[in-house]
């Protein structure tokens, strides 16, 4: 009898064990589940919308000197980061095949480059506005991929780069002054 009760309460606990509750709890560097296509979607969005701010950035920095492209585009990469981080750890394709300055895969993203580049080029002020673009467009883009996901560890990613992006507008807001 006891023996019965001991496979039974051991049955119990593996099963329970083994259920897919359908949340993302990480262990050992992967997830318990899958995203749908409206988060994985938004994930591989928002991985080349950050390689976005960064390449232009970074172009901007070249061309005006100022220092706020130069640091802002070192977080921009922090961002990148943690993004191909969530979609390794969700086994999805990285978007980003080439670190190529202005190499996107989403046709929509390599042309807003070009477009945000060129204004840029035209004055610093133009460049500072253009900044203050980019965060904008980021945190609206980034309050729909949390509103779209109920995975706490893309809820935290997301809103640590919601923050981050905050920040670098309402450094560029102050520049433009």
């Amino acid at each position: 009898m006891k023996t019965i009760f001991t496979v039974l309460v051991l049955s119990t606990l593996f099963l329970t064990g083994c259920s897919d509750s359908g949340s993302s709890t990480s262990s050992g560097g992967g997830t318990t589940s899958t995203l749908s296509a409206a988060e994985t979607e938004n994930l591989v969005f928002m991985r080349e919308e950050e390689k976005l701010a960064r390449d232009v950035y970074r172009t901007l920095f070249n061309k005006w000197n100022l220092s706020i492209f130069n640091n802002i585009s070192g977080s921009e990469q922090t961002h990148m980061d943690t993004l191909a981080g969530m979609l390794a750890s969700y086994g999805i394709a990285d978007p980003v095949t080439s670190d190529a300055t202005g190499s996107f895969t989403n046709p929509t993203l390599a042309s807003l480059y070009n477009q945000l580049v060129a204004r840029g080029m035209t004055s610093s002020a133009e460049a500072i506005k253009v900044g203050i673009f980019i965060e904008e467009t980021d945190i609206a883009d980034l309050q729909k991929a949390i509103s779209a996901t109920t995975h706490d560890d893309l809820i935290r990613a997301y809103e640590n780069l919601l923050q981050g992006s905050y920040n670098h507008l309402q450094a560029f807001t102050a520049q433009a002054g």
